[in-house]
């Protein structure tokens, strides 16, 4: 579904789109985004930076895309001052959020998310579990979750499980 491998068979269709017609950077860009397990921010760029750094790949300039990070940052309770920091000097859970909003500031409405609360304790696991819930039922956002996690499984609206290769 990211658009990182292309199917050997079958399709995949997002808004009744083949993705293997479609140009995947702009797909990734614009379409959907990423929250993975070890969060994948870029270490020698700040919290604010991080999430800046979507919207300037997309032709925002830093002045207009600071304060919607800022925003960002906000809505998943990340202050000013945490803003500021680089990844080292976060803890997990609030680099996982950092994840989420730079996720966010892509304006992609469909959001992958790997493992999302595998590397974080219970308090922050629940608190990114209700960020992305409320991302679902009050923004409109399609999340899709990727876990082993049966507990975190039981907090969503369906669920899917793989044995095998094989969806059901």
């Amino acid at each position: 579904m990211a658009g990182l491998d292309r199917p050997t068979s079958g399709n995949i269709l997002i808004e009744e789109q083949d993705i293997n017609n479609m140009d995947l950077d702009q797909y990734r860009r614009e379409k959907i985004s990423m929250i993975f397990q070890a969060f994948h921010l870029f270490p020698f760029l700040t919290a604010l930076e991080n999430v800046c750094y979507p919207m300037e790949q997309n032709g925002s300039t830093k002045k207009d895309a600071t304060p919607i990070a800022l925003q960002l940052l906000d809505n998943v309770h990340i202050t000013p001052e945490h803003a500021k920091r680089y990844p080292s000097n976060l803890s997990g859970g609030e680099q996982q959020r950092v994840a989420i909003a730079r996720a966010l500031s892509t304006g992609a409405k469909y959001l992958l998310a790997d493992e999302p609360t595998g590397n974080l304790d219970e308090t922050n696991s629940e608190r990114v579990i209700e960020i992305l819930r409320k991302l679902a039922h009050e923004e409109g956002y399609c999340i899709i979750i990727v876990t082993h996690d049966l507990d975190l499984a039981k907090k969503t609206d369906k669920v899917y499980t793989m044995r095998e290769g094989v969806l059901s």
